[in-house]
């Protein structure tokens, strides 16, 4: 289940605060052009389980965290590319450049350890700031990584899924790849958000944990 696709971080010198501005106006122009047809995958994908408020909350943001950086509209073009299209007269050379490497990590699950996180796929090493998560080595975090001022962070949204489930969610994982191909997580990252939502609930309530406001 390895990938030979290695993420090399590129020095930056924007800020952080530049980096979320952008950020936010990004996924603002994507949300308002493509609103209606995210709505409507969002609701019959969060209606055909038993689900409760925050976790099609959560499934939402795990959806837009994938949908701007993979989903392609009738052009081929997603949300990520139309932006830097769009605005890269505006955006100084070094911003763009960290803007357009956002979309380089792709959404996976990473076990934490002592080290960092392990993208469970990849087997590539991040060392994010899990200072806001409560977390213990051996959980797993579901989410795309960002690399912003230097820094590896999760984008809108993760789940968390404890330790003690962990193999049941791998197990998950593995038939999802064998149904769907290596890169299911690239293609089909919703979908699998869907069934790991579905599966955790049919097995304990209360372990899938949102992003803190």
């Amino acid at each position: 289940m390895k990938s030979e696709r290695k993420i090399i971080p590129f020095p930056t010198t924007v800020s952080e605060a530049e980096m979320n501005a952008a950020l936010k106006a990004m996924y603002q122009e994507a949300a308002v052009s493509r609103s209606t047809d995210w709505v409507a995958f969002i609701e019959e994908i969060a209606t055909e389980g038993r689900w409760y408020m925050k976790d099609a909350e959560l499934f939402r943001d795990l959806f837009v965290d994938w949908a701007i950086f993979y989903e392609t509209d009738e052009e081929g073009k997603t949300p990520h590319g139309r932006f830097l299209e769009r605005s890269k007269e505006e955006l100084s050379h070094g911003l763009y450049r960290a803007l357009r490497g956002l979309a380089d990590p792709v959404p996976s699950l990473f076990e934490v350890g002592e080290d960092g996180v392990t993208d469970i796929m990849s087997g590539q090493v991040y060392q994010p700031d899990l200072s806001e998560i409560d977390v213990e080595q051996g959980d797993v975090l579901v989410g795309k990584m960002l690399y912003i001022a230097g820094k590896w962070r999760f984008a809108i949204a993760y789940m968390k899924v404890g330790k003690k489930l962990v193999p049941e969610v791998k197990a998950l994982l593995d038939d999802f790849v064998n149904e769907v191909g290596e890169d299911a997580l690239l293609r089909q990252y919703p979908e699998f958000c869907a069934e790991l939502i579905d599966l955790l609930l049919d097995i304990e309530e209360g372990n899938i944990t949102p992003r803190p406001e």
